[in-house]
């Protein structure tokens, strides 16, 4: 099956939001993830803690056979639209990163996974 395929995944925390807030949406999240069976894990250089921007970043597995970015997506939509104070999410995928905010529209889930399926 080959190496997976990592995603950073940085929760960004709007004013609104204190840092017990955003450490606790990311448990949140990553319970979510696990749920689907998708991995993750602290990112090395945040060390899953709260950066100068409010930022928490957890790093998420894509493997499998085609099947994990349309979770991915998925999860991220049902789980950014449920907060209340979301923020915004950055999701970078080697050197390129893509920002999004509460999304309304089924084309932020189709520029999500556009941008997730482009080859590397």
């Amino acid at each position: 099956m080959g190496e997976p395929r990592w995603v950073e995944v940085r929760v960004v925390a709007d004013a609104g939001m204190d840092a017990k807030r955003c450490v606790k949406a990311v448990q949140q999240l990553r319970k979510e993830l696990a749920g689907e069976g998708l991995p993750t894990q602290d990112v090395k250089d945040a060390g899953g803690l709260a950066q100068d921007d409010g930022s928490i970043a957890i790093a998420v597995a894509l493997v499998g056979a085609g099947g994990a970015v349309p979770t991915l997506v998925a999860v991220l939509r049902d789980w950014i639209q449920r907060r209340k104070s979301p923020g915004k999410i950055v999701v970078t995928l080697g050197d390129d990163s893509i920002e999004l905010e509460r999304p309304t529209a089924d084309e932020r889930a189709a520029l999500l996974e556009e941008f997730l399926d482009r080859p590397r």
